[in-house]
């Protein structure tokens, strides 16, 4: 139904006597934002649940660890690049960059934790501001003197942004979005083993060490996927899995599956309401950030109040 609602409607019942600009918009307009909103809403969701849980952080999120920040500056550079040489390039080498920016992204966050002395979730999180605010200033200073028609792509794109995205870009990420997503359901039961403590899930044989390191590994890279799909998208890393724990519960056999419907459903929803609240097409993460700055701040009080609780 989101293929046929938006600033022009167009009847379903017209589905298959559709004029040739209805065609052109229902297939080259929007399907391929309908399509870039299941995977970004996927991707997210999946990433903040394995943030959250290997790290043992409620508020741990790609864009609070700085990663989409980082991720956001390699493509920018990566692109500006080319373009400055006059180089034709491929989709697949912005989504190469965006990967190595979301790995140096969660390795600069250990190693300026580690410099802080300890790992903990305030860290973590200090750490990925700071990497967030120097990319910003890097990104910034990249716009400013970019030509305007460039200033508003990047811009709009920094925002939150479907405009840019084709089949093909969508065929090479969405196969990245598959593969991982597959691998993930497939051994989430080692998910439930990490939950239960290292030294729990050692006496089952589970090697903890390997299975933090190769699923933070995919969550960099589902990051990316989502970050050269759509740009910057705060939040939904951290709505998503929250509401779905809080409504079903913290079993991962369960709650992977789940988090894969409701990330897809919930970003298929905002990039609904991003085309039907106004004439013009809003930025995705102006309603992400409305709907998710109050969770933001609902899960950081009830963090807070458990620790108080336990003390």
């Amino acid at each position: 139904m989101a293929a046929f609602n938006g600033g022009i409607h167009i009847p379903t019942i017209s589905i298959f006597e559709m004029s040739e600009l209805e065609k052109t918009i229902v297939l080259e307009l929007r399907l391929p934002k309908i399509i870039t909103a299941i995977l970004v809403g996927i991707s997210l969701s999946i990433a903040g649940h394995l943030y959250q849980l290997l790290l043992s952080n409620p508020l741990a999120e790609p864009s609070l660890l700085g990663v989409s920040s980082l991720c956001s500056l390699f493509i920018i550079l990566g692109a500006a690049v080319f373009t400055y040489y006059n180089l034709k390039y491929d989709v697949f080498f912005l989504f190469l960059f965006g990967c190595i920016g979301s790995a140096f992204a969660l390795f600069s966050v250990f190693k300026i934790a580690k410099r802080l002395g300890n790992y903990s979730g305030s860290s973590l999180i200090l750490s990925g501001i700071c990497i967030t605010t120097m990319a910003s200033a890097v990104i910034s200073w990249i716009i400013y003197y970019s030509n305007n028609e460039q200033l508003r792509q990047f811009s709009m794109w920094m925002l939150g942004s479907f405009e840019h995205v084709n089949y093909s870009l969508l065929c090479l990420v969405g196969i990245f979005v598959v593969i991982i997503t597959t691998y993930i359901v497939s051994t989430r039961h080692h998910l439930d083993l990490i939950y239960l403590g290292d030294k729990n899930a050692r006496l089952y044989g589970l090697n903890t060490l390997k299975c933090r390191r190769n699923n933070l590994i995919l969550a960099s890279i589902l990051t990316a996927c989502a970050v050269t799909l759509g740009g910057m998208i705060t939040f939904i890393g951290l709505l998503v899995p929250h509401a779905t724990r809080l409504i079903f519960g913290h079993s991962n056999k369960r709650l992977v599956p789940l988090l894969i419907v409701n990330g897809a459903m919930i970003m298929l929803f905002i990039e609904w309401l991003s085309r039907t609240l106004t004439i013009y097409q809003l930025p995705i993460s102006l309603i992400t950030t409305c709907i998710g700055g109050p969770i933001f701040l609902g899960v950081l009080f009830s963090n807070f109040k458990n620790r108080a609780g336990y003390a």
